[in-house]
């Protein structure tokens, strides 16, 4: 039984990141019949990234802004775990800290929105396409050469209305938000993972505890998704590698299939979309870190050791391991 009267839970203060503070409460209770609702409370924390809503990710030091806050708040101890979009939370983490547990994944895939085209085909040459991510730049870039993709910020519910309002002919983002907000209805396209790989980590929401807080971690491994943490494995450890970082157009995406063993695809791109090097792997579950790790040594040494710092517009920013 948890004897704590209050388990405080810190969350960013988006629509989609109440959300999925609330799934993760809703779990919570119903994986511990003897945790009562009025005990759960969730405290909105507002992060850099928040704060600095026009200003480019990367060159402020990437999408660790959107935890820093957070974490800052669980070491500190005025929460007991922090809810994260996976994808936000960098592979070099605070020592004190850890990834407790992880939701079931959503779909990982990225959806096209557009009130002029059916599908990113149709898209007449000279569109243009909003997006928040460099991997998706580089990719659309790589799909489309004639169109004009461009970087956006904002929070999913703006993203749309920009497009609404016809500030952008379309815009690519993850799908798995959309669905959560209740927006699939303006999803014109759902990309294939074979044209579109996504994001290590897209459709995931991870819990972060401190390491000693033991109580704390037996609470939070009732809800963790078991095959989740194994896909988050191979595919983070592929990214550490890799040293992925917010300017860094790199794609990564594992499965458990049909035989019970993990398969990896993963691909790191240039800028502008012209260079792609891609390697996948199949392995045992229990492998999963070492597969991850195996499929970054190949791409590496496809694309050169040096590729990402001398590919991207960044590489101060990239951690040096």
């Amino acid at each position: 039984m948890f004897s704590k009267e209050k388990f405080i839970i810190g969350s960013r203060g988006s629509r989609l990141s109440l959300a999925q503070a609330e799934h993760f409460k809703d779990e919570l209770l119903l994986a511990n019949p003897n945790l009562r609702a009025e005990q759960i409370e969730l405290k909105v924390i507002k992060t850099s990234g928040d704060k600095f809503k026009t200003e480019n990710l990367a060159s402020m030091g990437g999408k660790g802004l959107f935890v820093k806050e957070i974490e800052e708040e669980l070491i500190n101890k005025n929460i007991d775990c922090a809810v994260h979009s996976l994808k936000d939370v960098p592979t070099f983490g605070v020592p004190s800290l850890m990834l407790a547990a992880f939701l079931k994944r959503k779909d990982e895939r990225d959806a096209f929105i557009s009130p002029v085209a059916k599908s990113f085909n149709q898209l007449k040459p000279g569109s243009t396409v909003g997006t928040s991510s460099v991997r998706r730049i580089a990719q659309l870039k790589k799909l489309r050469s004639d169109l004009n993709i461009v970087s956006m910020r904002g929070n999913i519910d703006s993203r749309i209305e920009k497009v609404k309002e016809g500030i952008y002919d379309s815009i690519v983002l993850a799908y798995a938000g959309i669905k959560r907000l209740g927006f699939h209805n303006y999803v014109s396209e759902i990309f294939d993972k074979d044209k579109m790989l996504p994001a290590a980590g897209q459709g995931i929401v991870a819990i972060q505890c401190r390491v000693d807080d033991f109580n704390t971690i037996k609470l939070l491994d009732s809800i963790n998704d078991k095959e989740t943490e194994i896909i988050v494995d191979a595919e983070r450890s592929f990214l550490h590698r890799v040293n992925g970082a917010c300017d860094t157009p790199v794609a990564a995406n594992a499965i458990i299939n049909e035989d019970n063993e993990i398969f990896l695809q993963a691909e790191l791109l240039s800028l502008d979309g012209s260079k792609v090097f891609r390697a996948h792997k199949t392995g045992l579950i229990e492998k999963a870190v070492s597969i991850g790790l195996d499929v970054a040594e190949e791409i590496l040494d496809k694309a050169g050791h040096d590729f990402i710092v001398s590919e991207t517009k960044l590489a101060h920013t990239i951690h040096k391991t």
